[in-house]
């Protein structure tokens, strides 16, 4: 070996050493496992935050209570809509679904003429109610000597998807107590492709409640009609003279066809087909654990179809 061999070999070693062995580990803030680990929390904590549903912009300034007389306020001026996320926090890109096959007996109008979907998704507002559609309400679905008044109620306005596989959109009027809950519940339904025949306020297009107060709740049952507020008495039982919590906008009734309405009497409206037919089918609340009804007990509103009889379109607070 030559002496230029001899101090070549140190001088490997030593660049050997440099480049093989003695370094620190990598630190997170330089992209090491320990920065892997980090970003993947951070991203797991990021999708799974649920988003928070925003309350009505107003709430009335009192509860309303089986006692109380309101009437209704003649300057309310609405408000601009607040918009309600939807509370699964997923909205589907489809625009059309197919449609429900015909069943073995169906309400009047089988496919409604629904006003179309406005926006993505669910797409919830919450307002007051709009002069129009309470000019329409009043004489009808309100009269003087209701329980509560404009003021207390709110228009809930949203989209779903009809019988008919389409997206459309519909309104009912709720007292302000629930209206964030009604919205958080029908937007979850649409998440869950939920089919709803028709969704419309009660008023002066169903006509008067041939029973006694309010507008013609039968009329909108046979044509499958989903609503909410509704100042009558309960219904197959008026001669009590018991107002409804439809009466102070707290109760909400959905699919009135699929989900049939056995009064006291054992007297079922608006049809008794669906009645025996309790399982999965499009627009029907098969069971207490369905996602469908947990949709409106997640939000703190009862469901009828555990009472006795049972009235399973129904859920209040």
């Amino acid at each position: 070996m030559t002496s230029r061999s001899l101090y070549a070999v140190p001088l490997l070693c030593a660049v050997l050493a440099s480049a093989c062995g003695g370094g620190q580990p990598d630190s997170p803030a330089k992209g090491g496992p320990g920065a892997g680990a980090a970003s993947a929390s951070a991203t797991s904590t990021s999708a799974t935050s649920a988003p928070t549903s925003p309350t009505p912009s107003t709430t009335p300034s009192a509860s309303a209570s089986p006692t109380s007389r309101a009437t209704p306020s003649a300057s309310v001026t609405p408000t601009p809509a607040t918009r309600h996320t939807s509370a699964a926090g997923t909205s589907s890109s489809a625009t059309s679904l197919a449609p429900v096959a015909s069943a073995g007996a169906e309400p009047t109008v089988r496919f409604p003429k629904n006003d179309p979907a406005v926006g993505s998704g669910a797409n919830a507002t919450i307002g007051r109610v709009p002069d129009g559609v309470w000019k329409a309400m009043v004489g009808y679905s309100w009269t003087s000597g209701c329980p509560v008044g404009r003021s207390q109620l709110r228009y809930v306005r949203v989209n779903f998807w009809g019988f008919d596989g389409k997206r459309s959109r519909g309104s009912v009027v709720v007292n302000a107590s629930i209206a964030g809950a009604a919205a958080a519940a029908l937007s979850q339904l649409y998440d869950l492709r939920f089919r709803i025949r028709q969704m419309r306020p009660m008023d002066s297009s169903w006509g008067r409640n041939p029973k006694g107060p309010g507008a013609n709740d039968y009329a909108a049952m046979a044509a499958d009609n989903t609503s909410a507020f509704n100042c009558r008495y309960v219904g197959g039982q008026e001669a009590s003279k018991v107002y409804s919590k439809h009466a102070y906008g707290t109760a909400i009734d959905v699919n009135d066809f699929e989900n049939p309405y056995v009064a006291d009497n054992g007297t079922v409206y608006p049809d008794r087909y669906w009645l025996s037919r309790r399982g999965p089918a499009p627009g029907v609340f098969s069971s207490s654990g369905s996602a469908a009804v947990r949709a409106f007990t997640s939000q703190g509103l009862r469901w009828g179809g555990l009472w006795g009889p049972p009235d399973y379109q129904h859920f209040d607070r």
